[in-house]
């Protein structure tokens, strides 16, 4: 087979006999799994095998795939490239002046991650890719075949934007915005228009595992333009979107110099709000306007990791929680989150909300790990998530050696808290077994490993200019984040901690003599 060509239809029934079933929705009990074709056919005790191909799963643990419902694909191999910066920062360091990758350097970063993420109990992923325009073609390509040939479900959403970064930036804070040139030439938004409607003219319906999304990079780096063009294309097409949203406290600064109300009322006047969009990270919205995304059935991506790596604050999910607003989890990118681990984005978005409230209104490890599936599936808007007949049948089958089994609460905090994936045993997907004692059954892990890791390499050769182009940016938007800082907000979002420090060598110092 060629890139991207797998099979991924027919083969007899499976049937996963004496298994220990995990579900949001059910006890946590014993029973025998049916797989028919791609779905869940039937859950029981004592099934008939029929002609199915029989796993015995007797001592193991059975539970729907984690959903990982924000990354971005290019950055598998960016682990440890950035140091810990403020968002704005971040993304100069990691977006501006690297090497550009070549489609098959694409193909082995998606194929890579995928990798990662399908041995770590992942079935699912929606991915925010970017692409280089020069070969748009090539390189969707490359992203869609990795997808097809490891075999995990993904919804692609390309992301775009025509603004310039820096046009996205509240620089008008500053008593004497700087002369600063545009980071990337100027974008034509009919041009990427067309490449979008190619995209979806080509994978609609292509392939049973990959779902074609949109993905406008943020509101304040689009055009109005762009954006309407984005919600003209999802409602012919009937496709998701996917965007950044309000991640930091600069972009609240950036939306009201430029719309003069609400983000959101701007999106909703776009038709961009409603249960066809989900939002990654939304931390800077206040309690008003996540109300309107519970009326408009959107959904929220909580990515606490990477919000730690930013310093873009604490999303308020007890909040969120309380207001039946539909919750995902991501991990975000490799280059602010230095993998693809869903356990640990559970973990952390767990304790993350230890820093506020009364304990006894802390959620807990299997709120969270329940709201992942089901905002999950609600953003990619398909039948996963769950162990119920009728739903693909994506599945994480788990040894018990690390792990007891007793109360169903006890269980999955054990998993959150503790697990990393050296469980996972088996997965599949669509009810085809994909991982198979922790190795994929498609592919050569080395071979994809090792590509990878050549453009990683070749990608150090860049260092010197992102160096280069950091620094010419650096004061300005540092003395911008200093303003924003100092501004106060009605919305909080960052860990108010009095330690008597004052600003130093590496940002902070101890008082009293550098002694705690």
């Amino acid at each position: 087979m060629t890139r991207g060509e797998h099979d991924v239809g027919g083969g007899p029934d499976v049937l996963i006999r004496g298994t220990t079933i995990l579900d949001p929705h059910r006890p946590l009990e014993p029973a025998d799994v049916r797989i028919s074709g791609p779905y869940i056919a039937e859950i029981g005790t004592r099934l008939e095998r029929g002609g199915a191909t029989e796993i015995d799963a007797t001592g193991m643990l059975l539970m729907p795939g984690l959903i990982n419902a924000h990354t971005h694909s290019g950055q598998s191999l960016d682990r440890g490239f950035a140091p810990c910066l403020p968002l704005d920062l971040w993304m100069i360091w990691v977006v501006f002046g690297g090497v550009e990758p070549t489609p098959d350097d694409t193909y082995a970063l998606v194929a890579a991650g995928a990798l990662e993420m399908l041995r770590g109990g992942v079935t699912s992923v929606l991915d925010q890719p970017s692409i280089v325009l020069a070969q748009p073609t090539e390189h969707i390509e490359a992203i869609m075949s990795a997808y097809a040939d490891v075999g995990i479900r993904a919804g692609v959403a390309l992301m775009l934007q025509d603004r310039d970064f820096l046009q996205s930036l509240p620089l008008h804070l500053l008593a004497a915005p700087p002369d600063t040139q545009p980071m990337f030439p100027p974008r034509d938004p009919q041009q990427l228009a067309e490449i979008l409607a190619r995209y979806l003219e080509r994978w609609m319906g292509r392939h049973p595992r990959l779902q074609p999304m949109l993905g406008p990079s943020a509101p304040q780096r689009c055009s109005d333009e762009f954006l309407s063009i984005v919600s003209e294309l999802a409602r012919s097409h009937r496709v998701g979107v996917h965007m950044h949203l309000l991640e930091s406290k600069s972009q609240v600064f950036a939306g009201e110099a430029r719309y003069g109300r609400s983000v959101l009322e701007y999106l909703g006047e776009l038709g961009l709000l409603g249960p066809h969009t989900s939002f990654a990270h939304g931390v800077w919205l206040s309690r008003e306007e996540y109300g309107s995304l519970k009326r408009a059935g959107s959904t929220l991506v909580y990515n606490p990791v990477s919000n730690l790596r930013c310093g873009s604050g604490i999303l308020p999910l007890q909040f969120l929680m309380d207001i039946g607003l539909s919750v995902a989890v991501g991990t975000d990118g490799a280059a602010s989150n230095d993998d693809q681990n869903m356990f640990e984005a559970l973990k952390f978005g767990t304790l993350l909300q230890t820093l506020y409230g009364n304990h006894r209104t802390w959620p807990q490890a299997i709120d969270l790990w329940t709201a992942s599936l089901g905002g999950g599936a609600a953003a990619l808007d398909l039948p996963i998530g769950s162990l119920s007949p009728g739903s693909f049948a994506d599945l994480v089958l788990l040894t018990l050696d690390r792990h007891a089994l007793g109360p169903k609460e006890t269980l999955v905090s054990s998993l959150v808290f503790a697990e990393h994936g050296e469980s996972v045993h088996s997965v599949f997907v669509g009810g085809e077994r994909v991982v198979d004692e922790g190795h994929s059954t498609r592919l050569t892990e080395g071979d994809v490993l090792a590509r990878a890791k050549a453009f990683r390499e070749r990608a150090l050769e860049g260092w010197p200019r992102r160096q280069e182009v950091f620094a010419s940016v650096e004061p300005a938007i540092s003395e911008m984040l200093r303003v924003v800082a100092h501004t106060e907000l009605p919305v909080r979002r960052l860990a108010d901690v009095d330690l008597g420090v004052s600003e130093g060598k590496h940002g902070h110092e101890l008082g009293r003599g550098g002694q705690g």
